[in-house]
């Protein structure tokens, strides 16, 4: 019956064209440059300026009759490829790329759970050392298919905002007495961050950092401090050389990477609602701390991160690795706070400089080795609303990000009292200077 109808279609095309059918075709669609996705308790912002992944083309095809388009199938592609009167006319349609907004939920730390097995902490009588068994889980429900049909739709009517369709899954968790006096009975926060990609030295310094704050206690108003709990980066803790920011260069240091920990454990404090007493971002978007604007930078000695623990008890970490995932759990007692956050507003966008070139003698001469890759400049913002008590505190946190040019080493040969300012030498890799040195 279906091709019945379109051969019928088809003839009356001819008739009306005398003989091709000839049709043009203009795509109206006008695309947003962002759209709000709205949560249950924040708001998260596609950006399609920043993050151009999220939007992909879709073909639509069809023949056009008067000021009437139809569709076709592809079947109905085949009768028309072969024609010699047809002409087959094809618009792309601007639709949401559903492999990246997963990716999308899974860097913000969306969890899309079914099922939530109870987490439970055991404590031991003699030696008094926590263990967990169990994953944690305060994340959501997401009807990925239903909300593309909703982004879609935004994307086609210009809309700007759209309401996920999300059932908050929280983790129920079992805790020996001695525990629960102190108030530590349920998830509190979960923070998560993605460090694919990263090397072993990398991956290294972030174990090592993150099992210093495994099983750490936070009493009831004390304040949080990360360089506190981290003490060191020497090597007897496990710590290894790998590349930090410092200063225009990416140089390596022990402990390269702990900024990683830092990050998480910001995240967790951030979406927890708690007040934030001290925190930095780093000098240029670094690809491991997406979504970008909720980075944390430490340094020993110069830049710690802190919050303060306003909970009615004390709050137990717990922190692990699972594949490329990094997660810092806040167990305690939850009060009244309602917690909504939105983000990130990105502003004041800024094209990577020019590569830069730093000449070295620890390749061969002509030989070429990439540094860094290169990093668009912007501001960053995410605004929390805390509500607690019929009151409301607001807390925007701003990060401004600096273009960041590629750099590259190229081998020459040269005397050492030759070698220029730009020269970029192995045995030079530890400034005297600390204050710009970030992971």
């Amino acid at each position: 019956m279906k091709n019945k109808i379109f051969t019928s279609l088809l003839g009356i095309a001819l008739c009306l064209s005398g003989g091709t059918l000839y049709a043009n075709v203009t795509d109206t669609q006008k695309v947003p440059s962002k759209i709000s996705l709205l949560l249950p308790d924040r708001t998260l912002q596609l950006n399609f300026k920043t993050q151009p992944a999220l939007l992909t083309e879709k073909p639509q095809h069809f023949i056009t009759i008067g000021s009437t388009q139809i569709p076709i199938s592809i079947n109905d592609q085949l009768l028309v490829k072969t024609s010699d009167y047809l002409t087959l006319d094809t618009t792309f349609k601007t639709v949401i790329n559903k492999a990246e907004l997963h990716k999308f939920f899974v860097e913000s730390g969306i969890f899309q759970s079914k099922e939530v097995p109870p987490i439970e902490i055991k404590l031991d009588p003699k030696t008094k050392k926590i263990t967990f068994s169990g994953k944690p889980d305060d994340g959501f429900d997401v009807d990925e298919d239903k909300l593309i049909v909703l982004l879609n739709k935004a994307l086609e009517t210009g809309k700007t905002n759209v309401r996920v369709p999300a059932r908050k899954v929280f983790s129920t968790v079992i805790v020996p007495p001695e525990l629960e006096k102190q108030g530590i009975k349920e998830v509190l926060a979960v923070g998560k961050s993605n460090f694919r990609g990263s090397s072993p030295a990398r991956r290294q310094n972030i174990r090592a950092a993150a099992q210093r704050f495994q099983g750490q206690i936070i009493k009831k108003d004390e304040t949080f401090s990360f360089n506190t709990i981290l003490g060191s980066v020497d090597e007897k803790y496990g710590f290894v050389k790998e590349l930090v920011i410092k200063g225009n260069k990416n140089e390596k240091e022990l402990g390269g990477g702990v900024c990683q920990v830092s990050t998480t454990a910001f995240r967790a404090a951030f979406t927890g609602g708690f007040p934030i007493v001290e925190r930095r971002s780093h000098s240029y978007s670094v690809p491991y701390y997406k979504p970008f604007g909720i980075d944390a930078m430490i340094y020993l000695g110069f830049s710690d991160f802190k919050f303060k623990n306003d909970t009615p008890g004390n709050i137990l970490i717990q922190t692990f690795i699972e594949g490329n995932n990094l997660y810092f759990i806040y167990y305690g007692t939850r009060d009244n706070r309602d917690i909504n956050f939105e983000g990130p507003f990105i502003s004041h966008y800024q094209e990577a400089p020019p590569v830069e070139v730093f000449e070295t003698t620890d390749l061969a001469p002509g030989e070429t080795k990439w540094v860094s890759n290169s990093h668009a400049g912007f501001v960053s913002k995410w605004v929390r609303r805390v509500y607690k008590d019929g009151k409301k505190k607001e807390y925007t946190l701003k990060s401004n990000y600096r273009p960041w040019p590629a750099q590259m080493l190229k081998g020459v040969e040269l005397p050492p009292e030759k070698i220029s300012p730009t020269t970029f030498s192995k045995e030079a890799e530890v400034s005297k200077s600390t204050k710009k040195t970030e992971s």
